[in-house]
């Protein structure tokens, strides 16, 4: 498969850029599920904006998820992300049917909340409240509510095709020149949403290199022992009540849906090691 996101990086060095191609991914998505032309769109434009968020993610292990809760009770979106690349979009029931408009989704109690880490280092959450106009400002707002980061999202869905593109400003930046890319961006609209993909850096961002691609699927190569290190974190207390209830603990991967068991064996092995380090710890 073909490498369907990459980063840039300006040649002064103060800008970097994802750009992401969905159209295939998309195909095999669930958006086959989806009812409505405007819930279509919205999961056309939430997955390729997650998928832009594949870049942050620097080891295999490292995982992000994406949860958005709309306005309406039973309206949300979740989004699976890891950094072999594979991805995993879905919507409730309720949104999928949805036929209204993007702004009768946000307001009071309406968030957007995003994990990232991995199972063995732990995940650390962000969650910011959505009242933006756009999925794309919702994205900018968490990065710039959250992390304190200016982040700008764009995504194109046209012709068929589906591109999205992640400018994100690094440290010292001089403000006009994140301006100049912008509106460079916005004059480019047309080429960046259908232009031939091996010629974007060229054609658009000739003051900026390519650092790095990516290839990002839907296949999953989660495994048992992959959730092993999620169960670590678990408190000890908890996993002792599970083996003494003989209680098989059940862990579903956010990418693919697969079920991994871990029964009373399993269990007492965490626990095992789990003892075993907080004595030497304490030694």
């Amino acid at each position: 498969m073909k490498n369907n996101l990459i980063k840039l990086l300006t040649l002064d060095k103060e800008i970097r850029l994802y750009i992401v191609d969905t159209t295939e991914l998309l195909a095999h998505s669930n958006l086959k599920d989806i009812k409505t032309d405007f819930a279509k769109q919205l999961y056309k434009k939430i997955f390729t904006s997650c998928s832009l968020l594949r870049g942050f993610l620097t080891e295999k292990d490292q995982r992000l998820n994406v949860s958005i809760r709309f306005k309406p009770k039973g309206y949300s979106a979740h989004c699976d992300i890891d950094g072999s690349g594979n991805i995993h979009c879905s919507f409730s029931s309720k949104l999928k049917i949805f036929d209204g408009e993007f702004i009768d989704l946000t307001g009071e109690g309406a968030s957007l909340s995003i994990t990232r880490g991995s199972w063995l280092g732990g995940m650390f959450t962000g969650t910011v409240e959505l009242k933006s106009d756009s999925i794309e400002h919702c994205f900018s707002d968490f990065y710039y509510k959250s992390e304190q980061i200016e982040t700008i999202f764009r995504t194109w869905v046209s012709n068929g095709m589906v591109r999205g593109l992640m400018i994100q400003p690094l440290p010292f930046y001089n403000k006009k020149n994140l301006d100049i890319m912008i509106e460079s961006v916005d004059n480019n609209k047309l080429y960046l949403s259908t232009g031939e993909w091996s010629k974007l850096q060229r054609n658009v961002f000739p003051c900026a290199s390519i650092i790095e691609e990516y290839t990002l699927q839907r296949e999953c190569s989660c495994s048992k022992e992959m959730f092993f290190g999620l169960l670590m974190s678990v408190d000890t207390d908890e996993l002792k009540v599970s083996i003494q209830m003989n209680r098989d603990e059940e862990l579903e991967c956010g990418i693919c849906g697969r079920k991994h068991v871990f029964d009373r064996s399993d269990l007492e092995t965490i626990v095992e090691i789990k003892v075993g380090e907080q004595s030497g710890q304490l030694s």
